[in-house]
């Protein structure tokens, strides 16, 4: 039983261990990417080992020593990447007039999910300025008709496939276009919001293809630069919004939002994750709504479920200077950047 009990605790700190640390190998291959996912996960099970670990009374304390110190540092190494995304006291909480307040709703609706009166239930009673949906496919265009009275501006683009992207809103909507950025065939929604007063915010809405088996995260990547670049370059406030498939404490991610100085709502309102609705185990934040200086975020709240392995996500917003600063680019992050593309672009096949 001792021998036992030695043997498990050893392979349960070095997988602990490796999952914690791999994603420091910079590498595009999927399966080390995604260990970036479940960081609560990992604190959770390296606090589950130090307590037996503890207990183990019958083990040498020279190997408990050992042991307790790696784990430590792996927990600590997590908690580090969670800490930023404690909930904190308030949020940005400046009264907000209600000519410059908007919301946005992000729905990824999954393309074998056939539950659109529980979502349409759940649009009509939060109300969103804006509803960004994800994976909509024909059948999902004529669904969300229905809320064409509430929300009579739209632009969409159907691909067949988990990527059809549909944008509906209350507010009028300007220099629109579907984009599809560095060759990844995962369309694109920009657009500028036009507030009741006038402001104009300019509103981009993305889906990157997720690190998975036989693909790896170049292409995602790709986007998120491309993503950060193109905030960095307009001249007004603007709101980027998406399944991201990718966790706000990715390197990748955080180098997105330094490069287009966007502000992540989740280091104010916390962890909130979005995925996977149907599992009690995977959660984490792949559903997010950033924005650049000139919007303040006042709310933030992941709505309930309707069917699609993704909760919706509503995020209301106030045209004003924001409390929280933002980001800046490190050295290199502007080389890196283009290199990522560079390497997605090469990817391409010719065809496309």
């Amino acid at each position: 039983m001792r021998i036992l009990l030695f043997l498990i605790l050893c392979g349960a700190t070095a997988g602990l261990g490796l999952a914690t640390f791999l994603a420091l190998w910079p590498t595009n291959m999927w399966w080390v990417r995604m260990t970036d996912f479940p960081r609560l996960q990992y604190a959770i099970a390296i606090g589950v080992v130090l307590l037996v670990l503890a207990l183990a009374g019958r083990l040498p304390d020279r190997f408990r020593t050992a042991l307790a110190g790696l784990l430590l540092a792996a927990l600590a190494y997590n908690a580090v990447k969670l800490a930023p995304y404690l909930p904190e006291a308030t949020g940005d909480a400046t009264a907000c007039a209600p000519e410059r307040e908007f919301s946005v709703m992000v729905a990824n609706v999954k393309l074998e999910n056939y539950h659109a009166a529980e979502l349409l239930e759940i649009v009509r009673e939060r109300d969103p300025d804006l509803l960004l949906a994800l994976e909509t496919t024909e059948w999902w265009d004529r669904q969300l008709a229905e809320l064409s009275d509430e929300m009579p501006h739209s632009v969409a683009r159907i691909t067949g496939s988990y990527f059809g992207i549909h944008l509906m809103s209350r507010l009028p909507l300007a220099s629109t276009e579907v984009v599809v950025p560095v060759g990844q065939n995962t369309p694109a929604i920009l657009s500028t919001i036009t507030l009741p007063e006038g402001d104009e915010v300019r509103f981009l809405g993305i889906h990157p293809r997720p690190p998975h088996p036989g693909q790896s995260s170049v292409g995602r990547d790709a986007v998120l630069m491309w993503a950060g670049f193109k905030a960095a370059s307009v001249d007004r406030p603007m709101v980027l919004a998406g399944d991201l498939n990718a966790v706000p404490w990715e390197r990748t991610v955080e180098r997105m939002q330094r490069i287009g100085g966007l502000i992540d709502p989740r280091r104010v309102f916390g962890f909130q994750p979005t995925y996977d609705a149907h599992s009690w185990w995977m959660a984490w934040p792949l559903d997010q709504v950033l924005h650049t200086q000139g919007v303040a975020v006042t709310d933030m709240e992941v709505l309930p479920g309707f069917g699609s392995d993704h909760y919706p996500v509503e995020v209301t917003l106030c045209h004003r200077p924001a409390e929280v600063p933002s980001p800046e680019p490190h050295p290199g992050d502007l080389d890196r950047a283009r290199a990522i593309i560079a390497t997605a672009m090469r990817a391409v096949p010719a065809s496309d």
